[in-house]
């Protein structure tokens, strides 16, 4: 238990630092005694402080929610369905998020509130898409649950195809989506996250709350029936959370894949199944992994800033494939 507690304060310390470095590097360093400035005592003369409240900051709190709501998400979703490849990215809830709110802006010139509403409609329908076809599939005659999996990609693959459609059916409007569908962590869409953020608030406290009962099914539906664990509610609460917190996300910024499938598996060598650790563990290593990813597009290819989506999509098929490797095509326990 104490190497659990340490794992927690050691990634509230690394979140504290990783927030400074991305508020301080750029295209001007700007040193940690003008980022304080600009928090206690702002010069509206001083372009460094500028830079670090109207730019940095925000696209620093984007990636701080992003990144804390995929990673939760992800961790539960892993312990309902048990199967260690269950993300908001593969079981169609970021694609239909994404693809609802292309349709809506393209079809019906949605604004940002209606935005926020018609990414959760699609988060909604793109999960329960995923699942009536992995039932069709024969979910239940599965074990390992490689349906519903390969359900949520399918699904995706046609929703973001629709949304890929209708963008092309508009050049006009094209450009003003064509960035964020891709998955973009920057500060003009501050505006987008005053406007939602109290959704994912409310979705992971609902989900914090509901840690313990998470973890008592996690071993099994009857041994968490038979601990007093009201299962049913328990679920539909919890998935509802975790959809209007990815949805919301989505809203945001556009689909930033590979967060939720990843994270929990760093996370759980060091922290167990328990999800009152895990779920506080998931947000902040879900955080910092989206504060660097962001640095790194930001940074690494200098002219050019990279979309952290298509960043983290190229690390995270790799880990996807290596967690297939690990869970469905090796033998012995791994695969079990």
């Amino acid at each position: 238990m104490r190497h659990r507690g340490a794992f927690l304060i050691s990634a509230a310390v690394l979140l504290v630092v990783t927030l400074f470095l991305n508020l301080s590097l750029g295209a001007i360093v700007i040193p940690t005694s003008t980022i304080l400035s600009a928090f206690l005592s702002f010069d509206r003369q001083d372009y460094a402080q500028n830079v670090v409240l109207y730019q940095r900051l925000p696209r620093a709190l984007i990636a701080l929610y992003v990144g804390a709501l995929f990673a939760s998400s992800g961790s539960v979703l892993q312990g309902l369905t048990r199967n260690p490849l269950a993300s908001p990215a593969t079981l169609g809830i970021s694609a239909g998020a994404a693809a609802f709110v292309v349709g809506g802006v393209m079809l019906f010139d949605f604004g940002l509130e209606a935005q926020g509403f018609a990414a959760l409609a699609g988060a909604i329908l793109g999960f329960l898409a995923s699942l009536t076809m992995a039932r069709f599939a024969g979910l239940s005659r599965d074990p390992r649950g490689l349906s519903l999996i390969l359900s949520g990609a399918l699904v995706s693959m046609l929703l973001i195809g629709l949304a890929n459609a209708l963008l092309l059916s508009d050049p006009s409007r094209r450009a003003d989506l064509l960035s964020w569908i891709s998955g973009n962590i920057n500060h003009v869409y501050a505006d987008r996250l005053f406007s939602v953020w109290w959704l994912g608030a409310v979705s992971l406290g609902l989900l914090f709350a509901l840690a313990r009962p998470l973890t008592l099914m996690s071993l099994g539906r009857e041994q968490a029936a038979s601990a007093g664990v009201n299962v049913d509610l328990v679920t539909r609460l919890s998935l509802a959370a975790v959809m209007v917190g990815s949805g919301s996300a989505v809203a945001i910024c556009g689909p930033i894949g590979f967060v939720g499938l990843v994270v929990p598996h760093l996370v759980r060598p060091f922290v167990g199944q328990d999800q009152r650790l895990g779920l506080p563990a998931c947000a902040l290593t879900g955080a910092i992994a989206c504060l660097l990813a962001d640095m790194v597009a930001r940074e690494a290819f200098q002219p050019f800033v990279l979309n952290t989506g298509v960043l983290l999509d190229l690390l995270g098929g790799l880990a996807f494939l290596l967690i297939v490797k690990r869970f469905y095509l090796a033998g012995g326990e791994a695969a079990r």
